[in-house]
């Protein structure tokens, strides 16, 4: 067998598991979306705008953002806050291990939790951010009334709260995912 036969059956069986293992992420992708009841949402440039410019993150502490994703918004936020402790929370493990993957790529480091956040203790955290959908939000108001100290923002992009008045909102353009809602509890 020669040189080049040997290459190119490496190369059939290395592009052979890549797909496999691409095929496996895609379904556990889906599976999690349908358990979890929200699709991966990414924030997007003029919502992270609004909230870079309209939300003081230099006197806080700790920021989680709940269903962080692959980290796009916790990652910018850590890189401008340096001395701000941040964690993304995320169940999904496909969106989980690609946070993972830019933080080792990325000069500020982010803790990313794998975790439900309706199972995580939010009671020492100085703001929150979340992009999840209306049903979500509903369950979430309820864990937020019960465990958030006084003080405590959330800055929620495009869902509101719906039994809390916001301190402020930043309207997007009508029928755009770019109005951020901030509470303060």
């Amino acid at each position: 067998m020669s040189v080049e036969l040997i290459i190119l059956n490496l190369a059939l069986i290395f592009f052979f598991l890549l797909m496999i293992l691409f095929t496996i992420l895609i379904y556990l992708n889906i599976f999690y979306i349908a358990r979890l009841k929200v699709p991966p949402l990414s924030t997007g440039g003029k919502a992270l705008k609004k909230i870079l410019e309209n939300v003081d993150f230099k006197s806080k502490k700790k920021f989680y953002d709940l269903g962080s994703g692959s980290g796009k918004l916790i990652s910018c936020v850590a890189n401008r806050f340096p001395n701000l402790e941040c964690t993304g929370i995320e169940y999904n493990p496909v969106a989980y291990f690609f946070a993972k993957i830019r933080n080792i790529f990325s000069k500020q480091k982010v803790d990313y939790r794998r975790n439900d956040f309706f199972e995580t203790d939010l009671g020492n955290v100085d703001i929150i951010y979340t992009y999840l959908f209306p049903g979500v939000m509903n369950r979430l108001e309820t864990k937020f009334s019960n465990e958030l100290k006084k003080g405590t923002l959330v800055v929620a992009n495009s869902f509101s709260l719906k039994s809390k008045e916001p301190k402020a909102v930043f309207k997007g353009k009508i029928g755009g995912l770019d109005t951020i809602y901030i509470y303060e509890y």
